[in-house]
């Protein structure tokens, strides 16, 4: 049962554009992280975690599904909420299938770390230059939609997937990532300004899209097309200005943003 279950979900997120699947042992994830970023802060028995993500140009808008028509000429918001979409539609199937799970999504002030989750569950390496989460084929192109956390283990154990040990593309790279950002959001130390990116945007800038992003060498053939990047922080720039307390938000206390 749990590996036809398994099969199931794999074909399920595959069949509505999110072609990036990993499963992560939560136990083994949670021993890394700080003790109110851990799984079990959010669900106590989580045992089991589901990573939801999408890499590549294509693959948004070219996945084998019945209304398939229906993202082409998509937004980036629209393409977005379209797989927030089939997220919760892989919940309410395992809800279905007696899986108690919680459906986390990678919004502004949210405290599960999802750049490491997505390197546990194997979608690639956090680089330690720009902090930015390389897939071995899509580079940077990738976004992390969601995360199923799950009570148990319902698939059995769960092995590690992390690749960081086989895949290092940042060893011997120029790091054009840094020279590229106009604002020099990133440290070269894998550490982010995000507070200073915020700003910038805020102020008009990087509108056709991360720099960084685009400068990295890897899996350059996926790069996002000329416009609004489809693989970008999941939030605008409002959310993520508030989550921050950049721009407009600046004098608003935290806890007057709504913020944890």
């Amino acid at each position: 049962m749990s590996s036809s279950l398994l099969v199931e979900a794999k074909r399920q997120a595959a069949s509505t554009g999110l072609n990036l699947f990993g499963i992560v042992d939560a136990e083994r994830f949670d021993a890394w992280q700080p003790l109110e970023q851990r799984t079990t802060t959010m669900l106590p028995d989580c045992g089991t975690i589901i990573v939801l993500g999408s890499g590549g140009r294509a693959h948004p808008r070219n996945f084998s599904h019945p209304d398939a028509r229906i993202v082409h000429g998509m937004s980036p918001q629209d393409l977005i909420a379209f797989e927030r979409a089939a997220a919760q539609g892989l919940a309410a199937m395992l809800h279905c299938r007696s899986v108690r799970c919680r459906l986390v999504e990678p919004v502004a002030g949210q405290r599960l770390n999802f750049v490491r989750l997505a390197e546990a569950a194997g979608f690639g390496t956090v680089s330690p230059v720009s902090g930015l989460l390389l897939h071995p084929e899509f580079g940077p192109w990738v976004s992390v939609r969601a995360a199923l956390l799950l009570d148990g283990r319902p698939f059995g154990p769960v092995t590690d997937a992390s690749i960081t040990d086989l895949f290092q593309p940042c060893c011997n790279c120029a790091r054009p990532c840094l020279t590229a950002c106009p604002v020099s959001v990133h440290d070269g130390l894998g550490n982010q300004n995000l507070a200073r990116c915020a700003e910038h945007r805020h102020q008009g800038g990087c509108v056709s899209g991360c720099s960084s992003r685009r400068a990295c060498p890897v899996g350059a053939e996926h790069r996002d097309q000329i416009g609004p990047d489809v693989h970008r922080y999941t939030d605008g720039i409002v959310a993520t200005q508030r989550a921050l307390g950049s721009g407009v938000w600046r004098l608003v206390p935290r806890f007057l943003r709504g913020m944890r």
